[in-house]
């Protein structure tokens, strides 16, 4: 990173500097983004994150109509993805107004459009109980597991590294499948 701003990071890859608009200031100089690409008539933008589950959690924000980029930064720079993830989950519209440009109509459409999506990500709050680099896990997330049921079904599979993916996920799925039994 090379420098800040009050919404923003510079941030140097290859010799060349990218305005990165991010929810809070990184901690330290150097940082891993988890960045989302917007491209409008009016530009190109960059939104940098610290986890994936920030990342993911600002998509789905953003997918709601009516709240852009800019209403989704908003929300996560005053929460954290978990707190939000709740805020939703209750229906608290009043917590999801405190962001700046969230109004009470716009809350409630979150709300109303992100309720269920965000219970399912890991049964009412982020983060999910397994890394995201763990290509099982987001498989099996993938086929509609909530992440409480991931985890359950990769217990004892063998790790990362010691099968394959396709390994792991078929083990998960028989386990699955013996438990129904």
């Amino acid at each position: 990173m090379t420098s800040r701003g009050t919404d923003h990071v510079i941030v140097e890859a290859a010799g060349v500097g990218y305005k990165v608009f991010v929810p809070r200031q990184p901690e330290s100089d150097e940082v891993l983004l988890h960045t989302h690409h917007v491209v409008r008539e009016d530009g190109q933008f960059l939104f940098g994150f610290a986890t994936r589950e920030e990342l993911a959690l600002f998509e789905m924000l953003t997918s709601v109509s009516g709240v852009g980029p800019k209403a989704a930064l908003a929300l996560l720079s005053v929460s954290r993805p978990a707190d939000l993830a709740a805020a939703i989950a209750a229906g608290d519209a009043a917590a999801l107004a405190r962001a700046p440009g969230v109004g009470k109509k716009t809350a409630e459409r979150l709300i109303v459009d992100l309720r269920g999506k965000v219970a399912r990500v890991s049964d009412g709050a982020l983060p999910s109980a397994l890394p995201i680099e763990d290509e099982a896990a987001a498989a099996l997330q993938a086929l509609g597991y909530t992440a409480t049921e991931v985890a359950s079904a990769l217990r004892g599979v063998p790790p990362v590294g010691k099968a394959s993916t396709e390994e792991r996920i078929r083990a998960a799925l028989l386990k699955g499948s013996r438990a129904v039994v």
